[in-house]
């Protein structure tokens, strides 16, 4: 999934950023998952993980194309209406150097203002930030994708068909 995010900041001590790249979830919902419709998870309790590529970006001066980002997140109830937040834990490329580690901290954790801002305000406790070797693939026909730290975390979805697909197709 194609997906972009950058900076409307007037803080000027927060330099200007801007990433796109892929980015997709999986949880432990039905499909389709409740919370893409703002209705609580489909039993009560969603455990999920979020992975995100950069294929293009910086922040300021900083290059971020080709770093990878992952999240473990847990949450009870309707996250979108307020009646929790999400527990995560954050996970950044291990091949990141200390400027772009600190360029992903401050984008993810929205204090660099855009949309990650806005969806920080939905997480609770951050109870782990760690760098590890993340490995995320998408196919070039979207049909299947996979985010994976080795020894800890493996996360994997693919497109549905349907009654009106095409047979090979995906919808």
């Amino acid at each position: 999934m194609e997906a972009a995010a950058s900076t409307t900041n007037t803080d000027s001590s927060i330099p200007k950023w801007h990433i796109s790249g892929d980015w997709f979830d999986v949880c432990s919902c039905d499909i389709p998952c409740p919370c893409i419709f703002a209705q609580s998870p489909t039993n009560g309790v969603c455990e999920g993980i979020l992975a995100y590529h950069i294929k293009n970006g910086n922040y300021g001066q900083t290059y971020l194309a080709g770093l990878n980002i992952l999240a473990v997140s847990y949450f009870k109830g309707n996250i979108w209406a307020g009646e929790t937040k999400a527990d995560f834990a954050i996970y950044f490329d291990e091949t990141a150097n200390e400027d772009q580690r600190n360029s992903l901290s401050m984008i993810f954790s929205g204090k660099a203002d855009g949309f990650m801002a806005e969806f920080a305000k939905v997480i609770g406790e951050v109870r782990a930030v760690s760098y590890a070797p993340i490995k995320i693939g998408v196919s070039e026909d979207l049909v299947c994708w996979n985010a994976e730290i080795p020894g800890k975390v493996i996360a994997r979805a693919e497109a549905l068909s349907g009654p009106m697909t095409p047979p090979g197709n995906r919808v």
